[in-house]
C-alpha cells in the first residue's frame, strides 16, 4: 500500500494538472504560456469577461511611431490626457475606442509564415502602428488589463454585420494580449480616421463642447475696443430664464433679439473647432484678448472663451488666431477665415469671385456651417447683430384696432376688424375709414401688408438707446419726437374668455393697453430720414422707406382692389364696345341662357357660353394695380378717348333693411318657439347669431327690394414711353380712375362668338 501511495498522488497531480490546463486553453489564457490562441473566425477579440469590463475602463494608452498620449477617466466620467500635457480627450474618440473592442469580430487570420517584416511594413502593423491598451482600476494603485491590440492599415475586405444586413468595413490589426502570438488578424470595425491628424484627432477639438439647450446666459465683451479701454464700455449681455423662454438683451441696452441669430451665434460658438490645440506653456499669448465669452448653464458652471487678435498663418496665410477657455490649460488655434491661395492665377480668380455679388454673407456662412465649418469671421458677436431688426413684435393675427395719425391731415386712418367663425369658414374682414368717410370694407391686402410688415420689415439702422438712468424725455426731445410727425395706435385683440360678473362683461384674463409708436421727419449727417420709436420704448430706430410708403392716409390706397363687385345672379346684361357695332348680351340667371345683338343682328346662336361665363368671371376677379385721384391728368388725357369699354347692367338685393324687417316681423313668427318671444328676444339673436337666423334670413328675403345699378368701364392704353405697358381705366359713373395690368386689360377684349 506505501508503494502505491506515490503512484496515486503523482496520477492525482497529473489529472490536476490537465484539467488546470484544459482550462487555461478554453478560456484562452493558455496562450499566455504557449504563445498560441485558437481563434475562430466570428469570434469576439476578446473573451466575454473582459468585454463586460469595457464600462469600467478608466485607463488608455495610445502610441503611434512618434508619440503617445496616456489617458485617465476623471470621477465625473470624463476623460482627460494626462501626458504629454493635460487637456480634454473628445467623447466621441473614447466611444469610438471602446464600441472598436466590443464589437470587433475576427474574420480571418494570416498564416504564421507570412508575418515577415516584409508583410508587416504591407499590413501596415509596422509602419504605421496604432497600439491601444486599455485597462480597469482594481485596487487604489493597482490596474489590470482588459484588452491590448495594434491597429495596422485598413484592409480591401468587408465583413457581414450580426444581423446580416449590412457591411462592415475591415482592419489588420494585431495582438500580444494572449502571449506571443505575431499572427496578422482581420477584423470587423475601423477606426483610423481618428488618428488621420495623428494622436492629436483624440483631443476634444471643441472649445465649448456644450448643449445649446442648456445655456442661460452669454456675455460678450470686447476688451480691446477703445471704449473698453477707458472702461466705459458695459459687456453685451444675453440671458433668458429657462431653456424654453426667449432670449433678451440686456446690456449695453435693453431691447429685443433676433432669435435666430442667437441662436445661430450659440450654434456656431459649440461647433467651432481647433485647427491645432498646443500646451498653454508653448505658446506666447499676446497680453490680452480681443474678444471675452462668458457662458453659463443651468446646472450653474461657467466658462470664459478668450479670443486673441488674429494673424496670418506662416505656412499658407490663412487667418487664424490663438484662443483659451477656463476650464482647459490648453491653446487653440482657431480658423478667422477660409484658408486660400494668396498667389498665381488661382488667387486672382477667387478674387474676383468673391468681389461679385454672387452671394450674400449669411448664405455664405450657412453655407459653411452646413460644411461643419465655423470661421470666426462670420459668428456675430456685436449688438446690432444680435437685436431685432423689426419695429414691433406685433402679430397681425393678434391686432384689433389700428389708428394712424398725421399732423400734416385732418383726419386719421382708421382700421378695424371685423371676426369672422372659424366653423362657419368666414374671414376676417378690414374695415377703414379716411379722410373723414364712414367706414367701409378695406382691400385685404393692403391691410395685411400694413399689419405684418410691423413685425416682418426690417429697420434701416438703430439710431439711439436710452440708457437705463438716462433722461428718456430729454432724448425725446432732442430727436423731437415728443411732436411726432405720424402717431400709430394699436389695439391688441381683447381677451377671448370672458365672463359677466356683477352683470358686466369681464375678461378673465387682464386686457392689453394699446401700444403707441411715434415717428419723426430727422435730418442728421447722413441726410434726411424717418425716424421712429414706441412709446415708452427705449429704442429710436431708423426706418425703411418701404415702412413709410405703408402709412398712408389716402383712401384711396385702402379702397378694395376689385375692379367691380356683384353676384351673377344680378347680372342682367352686358354690353362690350371695342368694335364696329356693340355687342350686348343679356343673360336669363334661372334659365342660365345668354342672348344678344350685334348691333341689328341677333347673335343669340352664336354666342359661346363657356368663354362668356368665364368672361363674367374674369370680370369679377379683376385687380386694380391702384386707383388714381379723380383728377390725375395723364389718366384723364388717355381716357379722352377710350379703345374699348364695358358696361354692367345689374339689378342688386337691397339688405340695407334686414334687421328693421325681422323685427317687424317678430311676432309672426310661431309662437311653439319658446326663443322667439318678443321684440328684445330677436335683438339679442340677432346680435348673438343664435340657431333662428334661417328663420330671420327667411321672413328677412321672402319680399325683398332691389335697386339696379349700371357699371361702365373703359379703357385705354397708357403712353408708349412708360417702362412697362399698362392701361388706365375710368368708371364712368363715379369718375373713379384706376390702373390694369397689360393681362387683365387685354382680357376684357374677349371674343365671345363663335365665327
Amino acid at each position: 500500500m506505501r508503494k502505491l501511495l506515490p503512484t496515486i498522488i503523482l496520477f492525482l497531480v497529473t489529472l490536476l494538472a490537465f484539467a488546470a490546463a484544459g482550462l487555461l486553453f478554453v478560456e484562452g489564457s493558455l496562450a499566455r504560456l504557449t504563445g498560441w490562441y485558437h481563434f475562430r473566425p466570428g469570434m469576439s477579440l476578446f473573451p466575454r469577461e473582459n468585454l463586460n469590463e469595457l464600462n469600467h475602463v478608466s485607463w488608455i494608452r495610445i502610441a503611434d511611431l512618434h508619440d503617445s498620449i496616456t489617458c485617465d477617466r476623471a470621477e465625473d466620467g470624463s476623460w482627460w490626457i494626462v501626458s504629454p500635457f493635460r487637456d480634454r480627450m473628445s467623447a466621441q474618440a473614447v466611444q469610438a475606442i471602446l464600441s472598436f473592442t466590443a464589437n470587433a469580430r475576427l474574420v480571418d487570420s494570416l498564416p504564421l509564415n507570412n508575418t515577415t517584416r516584409a508583410s508587416l511594413r504591407e499590413f501596415g502593423v509596422e509602419t504605421s502602428p496604432h497600439a491601444i491598451t486599455l485597462k480597469i482600476r482594481t485596487g487604489k494603485d493597482d490596474m489590470s488589463t482588459v484588452a491590448r491590440f495594434t491597429l495596422g492599415s485598413a484592409s480591401p475586405w468587408f465583413a457581414e454585420s450580426e444581423d446580416g444586413e449590412n457591411l462592415l468595413p475591415t482592419t489588420y490589426l494585431r495582438t500580444d494580449f494572449y502571449g506571443r502570438d505575431k499572427r496578422i488578424h482581420v477584423v470587423s470595425g475601423n477606426i483610423l480616421p481618428l488618428f488621420k491628424n495623428g494622436l492629436q484627432g483624440l483631443r476634444e477639438p471643441c472649445p465649448l463642447p456644450i448643449d445649446p439647450d442648456s445655456l442661460l446666459s452669454l456675455q460678450i465683451r470686447h476688451v480691446s475696443s477703445p471704449s473698453a479701454a477707458k472702461n466705459d464700455s458695459p459687456p453685451l449681455i444675453i440671458s433668458r430664464d429657462s431653456p424654453q423662454s426667449p432670449w433678451t438683451i440686456h446690456s449695453p441696452a435693453l431691447c429685443e433679439t433676433d432669435q435666430d441669430a442667437i441662436d445661430s451665434l450659440i450654434s456656431d460658438l459649440t461647433k467651432l473647432k481647433a485647427i491645432r490645440i498646443e500646451e498653454a506653456s508653448s505658446v506666447q499669448l499676446p497680453d490680452k484678448p480681443d474678444i471675452e465669452l462668458t457662458l453659463s448653464t443651468e446646472d450653474g458652471q461657467k466658462r470664459r472663451l478668450s479670443l486673441y487678435p488674429p494673424f496670418a498663418s506662416p505656412s499658407d496665410g490663412q487667418m487664424i488666431c490663438y484662443a483659451t477657455v477656463s476650464d482647459r490649460p490648453v491653446v487653440f488655434t482657431l480658423p478667422v477665415e477660409p484658408r486660400m491661395r494668396r498667389s498665381g492665377g488661382y488667387a486672382n480668380i477667387v478674387n474676383a469671385m468673391l468681389s461679385l455679388p454672387i452671394l450674400p454673407e449669411d448664405t455664405q456662412s450657412r453655407i459653411r456651417s452646413a460644411m461643419n465649418t465655423v470661421y470666426l469671421k462670420d459668428v456675430p458677436m456685436e449688438l446690432d447683430s444680435l437685436r431685432s431688426r423689426h419695429f414691433s413684435n406685433l402679430s397681425a393675427k393678434d391686432i384689433d384696432k389700428l389708428v394712424l395719425r398725421s399732423r400734416y391731415a385732418p383726419y386719421p386712418l382708421m382700421l378695424r376688424r371685423i371676426p369672422g367663425d372659424s366653423e362657419s369658414q368666414v374671414d376676417d374682414v378690414w374695415m377703414f375709414s379716411a379722410e373723414g368717410r364712414k367706414f367701409t370694407e378695406a382691400d385685404e391686402e393692403a391691410a395685411n401688408t400694413l399689419l405684418n410688415s410691423l413685425s416682418s420689415v426690417p429697420v434701416s439702422s438703430f439710431v439711439y438707446d436710452i440708457a437705463p438712468r438716462e433722461d428718456a424725455a430729454e432724448v425725446i426731445r432732442r430727436y423731437g419726437l415728443h411732436a411726432p410727425d405720424y402717431m400709430l395706435i394699436v389695439q391688441p385683440r381683447e381677451c377671448a374668455a370672458r365672463a359677466v360678473l356683477f352683470g358686466e362683461d369681464m375678461p378673465l384674463v387682464r386686457d392689453r393697453a394699446p401700444r403707441i409708436f411715434v415717428m419723426k421727419r430727422f435730418r442728421d449727417a447722413e441726410g434726411s430720414c424717418w425716424i421712429g420709436m414706441e412709446q415708452n420704448g427705449l429704442s429710436i430706430y431708423r426706418l425703411s422707406p418701404k415702412m413709410m410708403k405703408l402709412f398712408s392716409l389716402s383712401s384711396l390706397h385702402w379702397k378694395k382692389k376689385n375692379l367691380v363687385q356683384f353676384p351673377i345672379s344680378s347680372l342682367r346684361s352686358l354690353t362690350l364696345s371695342y368694335q364696329a357695332a356693340p355687342l350686348e348680351l343679356h343673360y336669363d340667371y334661372i334659365g342660365e341662357e345668354w342672348t344678344g345683338k350685334l348691333g341689328e343682328e341677333d347673335v343669340s346662336p352664336r354666342i359661346n357660353p363657356h368663354r362668356t361665363n368665364y368672361y363674367v368671371r374674369h370680370l369679377q376677379n379683376i385687380r386694380v394695380k391702384q386707383w388714381l385721384s379723380p383728377d390725375d391728368e395723364e389718366a384723364l388725357s388717355a381716357l379722352a378717348k377710350p379703345v374699348f369699354s364695358v358696361k354692367l347692367e345689374l339689378e342688386l338685393v337691397d339688405y340695407s333693411d334686414v334687421e328693421e324687417i325681422v323685427l317687424d316681423h317678430s311676432q309672426d313668427l310661431p309662437q311653439d318657439t319658446s326663443s322667439l318671444k318678443n321684440e328684445e328676444e330677436v335683438r339679442r339673436m340677432l346680435t348673438e347669431k343664435d340657431q333662428t337666423d334661417e328663420a330671420f334670413r327667411y321672413i328677412a328675403l321672402g319680399e325683398r327690394k332691389t335697386q339696379k345699378r349700371t357699371v361702365t368701364i373703359e379703357i385705354a392704353p397708357a403712353p408708349l414711353d412708360s417702362d412697362k405697358p399698362f392701361f388706365y381705366g375710368r368708371i364712368r359713373e363715379d369718375g373713379s380712375l384706376f390702373i390694369l395690368s397689360f393681362d387683365d386689360a387685354q382680357g376684357l377684349d374677349g371674343q365671345l362668338l363663335d365665327r
